[in-house]
């Protein structure tokens, strides 16, 4: 008897960017099955960003229909599904943040131009997606929480080709099941933010509020004294924790990890193949012959 394995998900910031090639053969040979690109920041003008001001660079990506960052970057980003070996089967774009303004920037935009083929972020949504080759929006609002201008925005990411529309909620269910009964099956993955403020969140209870299983994740080991990684949880608490959430088996499809340049400085807690290989083992599918 064996189980289906599960799928993992791990959270990439500016090292994604900055790094070149070198993070994208971290990740090929990670065992994760999904990167996820955070953060995405998008300006009342609708150019977007990548991680902007952080370590004081802006990294513009699009502007007027346009993409104008690294050139070398969307071939770096194509090798993580197209050159094998590699685990990595999906790549999402992340919006939002705790404190950030990029869904009330988007909500605003659809009042002034809309969704339409010559709106600013109708072009510029697009010519993102040509860049990057990105399978799926990742909405990772925590200040905004307007369903009815998510819901359109998202809508508009299905036209362009974008073929899923992913949530990471922490707390506001209402909101997030008002997205969800607006979208329908574009809605194909939530991944429940299950540490920090999140901490206390139930997957089981959560995938009872929403109609949907959830992908729950926690915080790797990481730095916050200077040097000291002594805050998160090493492979063996994930561990623990998703196999205690997959009850019954197959109750959970997968997990995720939050923050690849967190589990690079702090290595020797876990390495990135450590976290992926734990997640992969502790969710997914009931047992089967």
């Amino acid at each position: 008897m064996s189980a289906s394995a599960g799928r993992s998900a791990v959270y990439g910031e500016h090292n994604l960017y900055d790094l070149g090639q070198v993070p994208m053969d971290d990740l090929r040979a990670s065992g994760f099955t999904t990167v996820i690109l955070w953060k995405l920041n998008i300006d009342k003008q609708g150019d977007l960003y990548y991680c902007k001001g952080r370590y004081g660079k802006d990294r513009k990506l699009v502007s007027d229909g346009a993409y104008v960052g690294d050139p070398e970057w969307p071939s770096h980003l194509a090798t993580l599904k197209k050159q094998q070996p590699t685990s990595v089967t999906r790549l999402e774009l992340s919006i939002g943040e705790a404190g950030g303004d990029d869904w009330s920037i988007i909500k605003d935009s659809i009042g002034r131009h809309g969704t339409g083929p010559s709106s600013v972020l109708y072009r510029n949504f697009q010519a993102l997606r040509k860049a990057t080759g990105a399978d799926a929006i990742n909405n990772d609002d925590e200040e905004c929480y307007d369903a009815d201008s998510t819901v359109t925005f998202a809508k508009m990411t299905q036209v362009i080709g974008y073929t899923g529309f992913t949530l990471a909620p922490y707390t506001n269910v209402a909101h997030w099941r008002g997205v969800k009964d607006g979208l329908g099956a574009f809605v194909d993955r939530v991944y429940l933010q299950a540490y920090s403020g999140g901490a206390s969140n139930d997957p089981q209870q959560w995938t009872r509020d929403l109609g949907m299983p959830v992908d729950p994740g926690l915080w790797s080991v990481h730095d916050e004294n200077g040097g000291n990684c002594n805050r998160g949880d090493d492979p063996t608490a994930v561990k623990d924790k998703m196999s205690a959430w997959n009850t019954p088996r197959g109750s959970v499809p997968g997990g995720f990890m939050f923050l690849y340049e967190d589990m690079m400085e702090c290595s020797k807690a876990g390495k990135l193949s450590d976290y992926a290989r734990v997640i992969n083992e502790a969710t997914g599918g009931a047992v089967a012959p």
